[in-house]
């Protein structure tokens, strides 16, 4: 990613006047463009927008340098400062309508006015979050599509979750369960599924990203589930071709 560019004086690309939108910053670890390759939109290129800072610890996380040391982390080292109007200059040099919003956490930060301006040029928004931070009920009804991730016990702590009602309120939605152990986790997962009545249809369940296996990894869930409940697998596309690269 580079530095923060000057502010834009494009015209939207939907043909309307950017709202008035009070101006916001953001702590931003990268953006990029890439195949999105998880849940629902699984193989659509996407801008990704992802936000620094997280208030969670996954074990197996990914992307861990968008939160580790953050109690220390300085701006231009570890992330960018950037406005709203900064961010939409720089994906705009994309060529893609899909922006996902990640992390980290990106709903430790006011979302709803970049949201806005994105909806505004006429960009298709996901957010993808940990579920444990519920979003205003302005943002519910501008994402496109909310990518939910909750956490079982496998990544290294206990939590507990709300009824997570507010998904009711929002355009469309998927929930996103890491598995390590298929066996002890899917348990644990349709469990949390029972207690908040979700839709089997809106789970997805996908292999610990970080086992070097991975191959394997796909394997064996797909191996459980086939014999188990009627729930969908689906492997991280970006992890399948390209391994552990940042920035894909």
């Amino acid at each position: 990613m580079r530095g923060p560019p000057p502010v834009p004086q494009n015209k939207p690309r939907s043909g309307r006047k950017l709202e008035a939108i009070k101006e916001q910053s953001y702590r931003v670890c990268e953006i990029f463009k890439s195949i999105q390759g998880e849940g629902d939109v699984i193989g659509r290129p996407s801008i990704f927008v992802r936000m620094y800072g997280c208030n969670l610890t996954c074990t197996w996380c990914d992307t861990k340098y968008s939160w580790v040391g953050q109690e220390k982390a300085k701006e231009g080292i570890d992330y960018a400062r950037m406005a709203s109007r900064q961010i939409l200059q720089e994906i705009s040099e994309f060529d893609a309508l899909l922006v996902t919003i990640t992390g980290g956490e990106p709903l430790l930060q006011p979302l709803e006015h970049l949201v806005q301006s994105l909806a505004n040029e006429g960009y298709e928004v996901l957010i993808e979050t940990n579920g444990t931070v519920k979003p205003s009920t302005g943002l519910q009804k501008l994402v496109s599509t909310w990518s939910v991730s909750p956490k079982t016990s496998n990544a290294g702590f206990s939590i507990k979750y709300g009824g997570l009602e507010w998904l009711q309120n929002v355009k469309d939605y998927y929930l996103k369960f890491v598995v390590v152990n298929p066996k002890k986790d899917i348990k644990e997962i349709l469990a949390f599924m029972q207690e908040r009545n979700i839709d089997p249809s809106k789970v997805i369940l996908q292999p610990d990203g970080t086992r070097e296996d991975y191959v394997n990894a796909v394997k064996e869930l797909m191996d459980f589930a086939k014999e188990g409940p009627q729930l969908r697998v689906l492997p991280q596309l970006h992890r399948l071709a390209w391994g552990h690269m940042r920035a894909v």
